[in-house]
């Protein structure tokens, strides 16, 4: 059996590690027996499963591109049976995230033109008062499948892929204040301006606190906050009902197909 090795190529994008020399240095820096899978997966980079044999690592091949340094981050994470991903292994993950092959993403039709209100007027003023009109972001109004988030919705969302702020289409209904979707659309901008940054554990932060100071200098702010405490359940049955349309469309589409 052959000793573990790097691999010493010439060129900057070749491997560092072969699956032999990988699996060997993590057994041999965890002090335990292991087995390492190597996927291609584009949603789970990285996984630790414990076995009666050893733990069972399943790993992106980004990782064949691992500093050393990383390897026995990841070993030390897998000996301490703590998070496997987490400060420096999650900090070359989230740099190397390039490697993983994604389907491409089509931008999808965009939709500005609401009942109440219009996207591209909205999207427009606040430009011109907070960005000095030099934002180039498309918008749309979404599906109204916004997450549900400790009781309340997702009511805007930045897609950093796409470039893509999409808007909860609960917003677009007379009841709902200028003010308050000025202030969502705002906060979307902010994030495609501002982007994220690591912290000390590798994480992505967006709200950071130079972002909540941006989004604080929005003139009506509080008084946007102020207006979704009071208004959230009114918001959440909106929502639901917009749900429910939604669902009966489908459903009269398909039997009308039959």
């Amino acid at each position: 059996m052959s000793h573990a090795r790097q691999l010493e190529l010439a060129f900057e994008e070749a491997p560092r590690w072969d699956a032999f020399a990988l699996e060997s240095a993590l057994a041999r820096e965890a002090g335990r027996p292991l087995q390492v899978i190597l996927t291609d997966n584009r949603s789970v980079l990285l996984s630790v499963r414990r076995m009666a044999g050893g733990p069972l690592v399943r790993l992106h091949r980004m990782f064949l591109h691992a500093p050393a340094a990383v390897v026995a981050a990841l070993a030390r994470n897998i000996r301490r049976r703590g998070p496997a991903a987490d400060g420096e292994v999650r900090r070359f993950m989230n740099q190397n995230l390039h490697r993983v092959q994604r389907t491409p993403r089509e931008m999808p039709p965009l939709v500005t033109r609401g009942r109440v209100y219009d996207l591209v007027s909205v999207f427009g003023d606040i430009n011109q008062r907070f960005f000095g009109g030099n934002m180039q972001v498309p918008i749309t109004w979404g599906r109204g499948v916004g997450r549900a988030r400790r009781g309340g919705l997702t009511f805007g969302s930045y897609d950093p892929v796409l470039a893509l702020i999409r808007i909860h289409p609960v917003l677009d209904r007379p009841v709902v204040p200028r003010y308050f979707l000025d202030s969502v659309v705002h906060h979307e901008m902010l994030h495609h301006l501002m982007g994220g940054v690591s912290d000390r554990a590798g994480r992505t932060v967006y709200h950071t606190r130079a972002f909540r100071e941006a989004e604080a200098r929005f003139p009506h702010h509080r008084e946007a906050l102020a207006w979704e405490k009071d208004n959230l359940p009114e918001l959440l049955r909106a929502s639901q009902a917009l749900d429910r349309e939604r669902r009966a469309a489908r459903a009269a589409a398909r039997a009308a197909l039959r």
